[in-house]
């Protein structure tokens, strides 16, 4: 074994000499796997299954690497919120277990901390006046500033929920800022962990930043980063990383981006002037400053309300460019593309990118003009912070180019609210990751399911990834005897309905929310109920009223916050979507029931689905069979693991979809969750097995 190794089995056994731990030799099994790469600098795949222990079994070795060599690891998962649970409840155990530690540091986007000058100067007036004494008392005694801490402060201290609503959006870092010029720089929080992370050597983070790491140094070529230098990367819940590669790459003309676009540049006009000194400030200049802006922002709105379409315009959406063009003759595109409506996205495309051209040399221009009101220094951090709010316009220019003619993917409309909206996704990532994050180090993918069918053969192809060894470990637990399966007989439930308008949509969600209620009492909460949507999600809670019974729901609050209080309520239940599929933790008596309402299907209905499908088409392939299906048996397999978090865990699994039992493609889902549970098809049977489970006479 290599002295590496040697260094990662002496943290095992201080581990292992701990009161009430149990060693597990899988997990040894795959530390030696990501010894193996580390030293080798060879990039490899690890499937994990909940209960391995992937967490330590990756951070042991990477700590011991970085500590013998010198290098620095960059470990990523697919959330901020896990993000911080690595933070704070794995990475702390590892270190312990060393003579030594490295430097490590926590690296997120500016806007997952809050910024002390928006607190300590009340410079957000959208802050309850309530809540500001608040605020200020929380700056000074939080750790990191993230989102997480500063609602569970605020819940200590009994602030009312109406009052807490929106605060974070109002103190969160800004998109671009002053910088070293700012009188709280030296105690900033964003500041702070980027420093801390510029010399860490086990660094922190989550997919969305390592991406926008690499698109910042492609942007730059190299001569700029978020992460600087590192030597190997660490993908936990590396399923995820192709949503989060896809969400990177992605880009809406709507009004969320217009009001960014506008809210950048008001931004900078505030922080502008917030350089001077009130008393002495150049006024000339700052109103000049400031009447630019409104007049760029009154153009910008005006470009967008130019995004207009004739009345016969689909407003589920129609493709308007397709790259290569050879794909809008497969059969999927038929009656989604229409290449006449691309002159209005190319319009007002155009006009936006005009006006950030126009705003930066306007604003240079005033600058040299009003040069002789400013001291040296003063006309040097005004550049140095133009310059940082520059970034931003740079990448929204480039957003707006790859909307009007992508090189590879596609560019679509489709209705939103009142107005409409254009929208570009690349429809393959492969290349892209090739070129930007894999050849640039070795890389380690891991998650509890990274194979489909038992092969890794999908990620691959979709990543793009040359993995130069893999390593499937087995199931720890023992789903027969900690599990049951309830697939309830065809006909309890009618078939999902393609939309809430939909015929027969009012009885499906009528039933499926009695099944639910049913569910729910049986194991007196203590419940996590997955949907595919949130509109289905909305319309079966306004159907659900069980007394005595707290329901918690995705979009009331932050994920990480609901999820604390998820688990310190033993009796409540959690309504969740895409955030607790995958990555969520609740082990005990928390969650002994787990219900997962349809399967996840995409529906090809969109142009983006509609492109992929022809995508698909052109190589031959059977999207279903090459995508759609596979997407599918990830999800399930990753919402069924949210339930045996524990040796000890028991619980039920209730898939709530009668097409698992009606279709052929239901047999093969099931294939991939473990094998020899116990299935049950009524709720009474059901309940006996839940009884047996706790001895009690007590389950409804």
């Amino acid at each position: 074994m290599s002295s590496l190794w040697d260094a990662v089995d002496a943290a095992f056994q201080r581990l292992e000499a701990q009161a009430g731990f149990e060693p597990r030799p899988v997990q040894r099994q795959m530390a030696q796997f990501v010894c193996e790469q580390l030293e080798s600098g060879h990039s490899g795949m690890v499937e994990a299954p909940t209960g391995v222990g992937k967490s330590l079994a990756a951070l042991l070795p990477a700590i011991a690497y970085s500590l013998q060599y010198e290098k620095r690891v960059v470990i990523s998962t697919y959330t901020a919120m896990l993000a911080e649970q690595y933070w704070r409840k794995d990475l702390p155990l590892a270190l312990s277990l060393f003579p030594n530690a490295p430097p490590v540091a926590l690296a997120m986007g500016r806007t997952r901390y809050a910024c002390l000058h928006a607190i300590r100067d009340n410079k957000r007036p959208r802050v309850p006046v309530e809540l500001i004494r608040f605020l200020q008392e929380w700056a000074g005694v939080a750790q990191e500033g993230v989102e997480s801490e500063l609602y569970e402060f605020l819940r200590r201290k009994a602030i009312p929920e109406r009052l807490i609503h929106g605060v974070w959006q109002a103190v969160a870092v800004p998109s671009a800022c002053r910088a070293r010029r700012c009188p709280y720089f030296n105690t900033c929080f964003y500041y702070q962990a980027r420093e801390q992370a510029r010399t860490a050597g086990i660094v922190i983070t989550n997919h969305a930043f390592v991406l926008m790491d690499a698109l910042v140094r492609r942007a730059t070529e190299d001569n700029a980063s978020l992460l600087d230098d590192y030597d190997f990367l660490i993908l936990d819940e590396a399923h995820d990383f192709l949503d989060a590669a896809a969400n990177a790459l992605e880009f809406d003309l709507d009004s969320k981006f217009i009001d960014s676009l506008i809210g950048h540049a008001v931004t900078l006009s505030n922080q502008t002037q917030d350089i001077f000194p009130p008393d002495s400030a150049p006024t000339g200049f700052l109103m000049s400053v400031q009447k630019l802006v409104e007049g760029y922002a009154g153009r910008v709105r005006d470009a967008y309300e130019q995004l207009a379409f004739p009345p016969d315009t689909p407003r589920e959406g129609v493709a308007t460019r397709v790259a290569p063009e050879s794909l809008t003759q497969m059969r999927a595109m038929y009656g989604a593309y229409r290449p006449d409506l691309h002159a209005p996205v190319v319009h007002a495309a155009s006009a936006l990118r005009k006006e950030i051209g126009d705003l930066y040399r306007e604003l240079g221009q005033t600058l040299e003009s009003y040069k002789g009101q400013l001291t040296e220094a003063q006309h040097e951090e005004v550049k140095e912070l133009w310059a940082q709010f520059s970034r931003e316009f740079a990448l929204a220019h480039g957003n707006l180019g790859r909307l009007m003619e992508p090189q590879e993917g596609v560019s679509w409309i489709e209705a939103d609210e009142e107005r409409w909206k254009a929208c570009y996704e690349p429809l393959v990532i492969a290349d892209w990751l090739r070129e930007n994050l894999w050849r640039t180090r070795p890389a380690l993918l891991m998650s509890a399911t990274l194979t489909i069918d038992g092969r890794f053969d999908f990620f691959r192809e979709q990543f793009g990834f040359e993995a130069q060894a893999t390593l499937q470990l087995p199931y720890v637990f023992d789903y027969r005897r900690q599990c049951a399966l309830y697939l309830p007989l065809p006909g309890a439930i009618p078939p999902p309905p393609p939309s809430a308008r939909a015929p027969g949509a009012e009885e499906y969600y009528q039933r499926l929310a009695d099944q639910i209620s049913a569910l729910i009492q049986l194991t007196q909460g203590r419940a996590l109920v997955l949907f595919a949507s949130n509109n289905e999600m909305r319309a079966i809670r306004q159907r659900i009223q069980l007394e005595g019974v707290r329901i918690l729901m995705q979009g009331e609050g932050a994920v990480a916050d609901l999820a604390k209080q998820f688990r310190e309520d033993v009796h409540s239940v959690l309504f969740g979507v895409r955030s607790f599929w995958t990555g969520f933790d609740a082990p005990g008596e928390t969650l002994v029931n787990l219900i997962l309402t349809r399967i996840p299907f995409e529906v090809p209905t969109t142009p983006l689905q509609r492109a992929r499908q022809a995508w698909f088409e052109a190589q031959g392939l059977d999207a279903f069979r090459a995508w759609s299906l596979p997407m599918v048996k990830l999800q399930m397999r990753q919402g069924f693991g949210r339930l045996i978090r524990r040796a000890d865990d028991w619980g039920i699994v209730a898939l709530l979809d009668p097409r698992i039992r009606t279709k052929s493609y239901g047999s093969e889902i099931l294939h991939n969750l473990p094998a020899g549970i116990e299935v049950f098809d009524t709720l009474p049977a059901l309940t006996d097995w839940v009884r047996q489970k706790t001895g009690s006479s007590q389950v409804k």
